[in-house]
């Protein structure tokens, strides 16, 4: 692999991965593949990694009690020597680390307020519990989130960066209806009874809804700022700000103006929740990249890696189509920095975001042999 890449232009360039039950990838990673992607990595001239800690799932040694607990994740299982270890010789390699945790996300037995959505299994892999979505008016997103990015900071305070995702916060749930109202009132936007149909998220968007869910999500960013800096934090923020691509329609989750005027140094990462490079590929990219750029926020991107998705979820494109596509875009519309959306597979080579008999039905005999390839076709260019 060449040391030199063709997108040697970004700031930051790396992996994103999860260490949770269920995700598959870097879940099942040992110390051998932390250091063969730290390898890996380097050959490529790579130097950012993200590693979610928290998913649906928890990918930790946690004592938070709202968090599950699994023995056999490798992370845990280590009380977390594991994920410490890879983060201090990735620091040492000169590669800036993240960490990052799903924040609206909770075993439904955590929260007694009712979720917008329970999910049981995800991309044909089953949770081991059900997982159920909050949106962030639910006193409980804050102060978890809060609690969460606090251990994470005292367990890992050799991470570079945290990374914070609100994803699927922003529906129209019956206790939201009478504080948005008010805020309606307050601002002299429309109530609630004014708006069209069809809020919820990644629909059709409206304007006052989506700007008073940005204020929601804004209040939680602040706390976390807040308890992080107060605590001798010094490094990054991150919040990722969902797109949606659908026929005829790309939207931002987020009212970026708002998120850049309350959080200012907060990093945006943008990406299609649904990875399709088939549809809509020109305006996604400037809703993810342009937007937040004009807003003045630095815009990193998150495009697909090595990631398959589960059993019976499609792939449209080959894994290769899709790494093309997305490294002419890249070049073209220069994000900040970029993310590939999975590094691999570990002994725990099935889960939602990736699995091994789809990358070998690809021609790969394990997701190494994926990661080089994708590495390879960043050095070279598409």
């Amino acid at each position: 692999m060449s040391g030199v890449s063709s997108l040697a232009f970004l700031r930051e360039h790396g992996f994103w991965d999860y260490t949770t039950p269920g995700a598959g990838g870097m879940e099942g990673y040992g110390q051998a593949d932390y250091e063969g992607l730290l390898e890996d990595m380097g050959e490529g001239g790579m130097n950012s990694v993200v590693v979610m800690a928290k998913w649906l799932t928890t990918g930790y040694r946690s004592r938070l009690p709202f968090l599950d607990q699994h023995p056999d994740n490798p992370v845990t299982a280590s009380d977390n020597a594991l994920l410490s270890n890879f983060l201090e010789r990735a620091g040492a390699a000169g590669v800036r680390t993240w960490v990052g945790a799903v924040l609206s996300m909770y075993p439904v037995t955590s929260i007694r307020a009712e979720p917008s959505v329970v999910i049981s299994e995800m991309c044909g892999t089953p949770m081991p519990f059900p997982v159920g979505v909050f949106d962030a008016d639910t006193p409980e997103v804050k102060s978890f989130a809060v609690a969460v990015l606090d251990e994470l900071f005292s367990l890992f305070p050799m991470a570079g960066g945290f990374l914070v995702e609100l994803e699927i916060a922003d529906k129209a749930m019956p206790h939201r209806i009478p504080l948005y109202d008010r805020w309606a009132e307050r601002h002299g936007r429309p109530s609630f009874a004014g708006l069209t149909h069809g809020l919820s998220a990644r629909n059709p968007d409206l304007m006052a809804w989506r700007d008073y869910t940005t204020e929601s999500r804004i209040r939680v960013l602040q706390a976390v700022e807040s308890s992080l800096r107060s605590k001798g934090f010094n490094g990054r923020l991150a919040v990722l700000c969902e797109t949606g691509c659908m026929p005829y329609q790309i939207q931002q989750e987020v009212n970026l103006g708002l998120l850049k005027a309350a959080c200012p140094d907060w990093v945006a990462v943008s990406y299609d929740p649904n990875y399709l490079k088939t549809r809509n590929r020109l305006g996604l990219m400037e809703m993810a990249v342009d937007e937040p750029r004009r807003a003045g926020l630095a815009a990193y991107y998150l495009p697909r890696g090595v990631m398959s998705w589960g059993a019976g979820w499609p792939l449209e494109l080959s894994l290769e189509q899709f790494w093309d596509a997305e490294i002419e875009d890249i070049a073209r519309f220069r994000p900040d920095g970029t993310w590939w959306f999975g590094s691999g597979t570990g002994a725990v080579a099935e889960g939602a975001h990736v699995s091994l008999e789809r990358l070998r039905a690809s021609g790969y005999v394990d997701g190494r042999a994926a990661r080089r390839a994708l590495i390879e076709r960043t050095a070279r260019g598409a």
